[in-house]
């Protein structure tokens, strides 16, 4: 049909493959047809996509497909708090890496927890990434600092009545990961700061938990 969507289909339903051509893609049964694109024809010209039923290796390219789209994505749990003065806790959680389940543990950062750790995300003066558990400035480990923001050759002041941002993120294994944003800010900025670039062990291990502006 010319100015319509056209999908295309075999129908097997009489025992011979014929194809076939509808506007209206509900009537295409699931069992004895099945389509293999669609085609919009604009007078002479057609615009084709192959978008048919591939069952060639479906399950990992299934499993690829959420990887991509999905990534590691929060079914459940996971909750952020603070406790006492900028420690953290999170609740157990229910994720999806693909069509994996990982569920991870709750954590508590604070000295009347565990403690657990809290690993920081910044540059040293190199450029090179620094994985830190420990304290940072005169912020305590586990605590998240409010002096500091992050540079390509390392850490810098945040400023007098300004603040700073800062992405924590849940680890596979439950640990949290806390990556410091890159400038300084008013209260509107600091709100639509958008994730800086990731270390890999963050980017590939972990998924978005919180934005915590301090």
């Amino acid at each position: 049909m010319d100015k319509e969507t056209n999908y295309i289909y075999i129908d097997y339903s009489a025992g011979v493959p014929v194809p076939k051509a509808t506007t209206d893609r509900t009537t295409i049964e699931l069992n004895r047809m099945f389509t293999l694109g669609r085609v919009y024809r604009d007078g002479v010209t057609l615009h084709i996509v192959n978008s048919g039923v591939n069952l060639y290796n479906h399950m990992r390219n299934n499993h690829e497909r959420l990887i991509g789209v999905r990534g590691f994505e929060r079914a459940s749990g996971g909750v952020i708090a603070e406790k006492l003065v900028r420690y953290l806790t999170s609740t157990d959680g229910v994720f999806y890496l693909g069509a994996n389940k990982i569920a991870t543990t709750q954590q508590d950062t604070s000295p009347t927890g565990p403690p657990d750790i809290l690993t920081r995300w910044y540059h040293d003066a190199g450029g090179n990434w620094v994985s830190n558990t420990g304290i940072e400035g005169a912020s305590a480990a586990g605590q998240i600092s409010n002096e500091h923001y992050d540079t390509p050759t390392g850490l810098a002041d945040i400023g007098v009545a300004r603040y700073g941002v800062f992405w924590l993120f849940i680890h596979f294994d439950g640990d949290l990961h806390v990556v410091y944003g890159i400038g300084t800010y008013k209260l509107a900025l600091a709100e639509m700061a958008l994730v800086p670039i990731l270390p890999d062990a963050v980017r590939d291990f972990s998924t978005l938990a919180a934005k915590i502006i301090a």
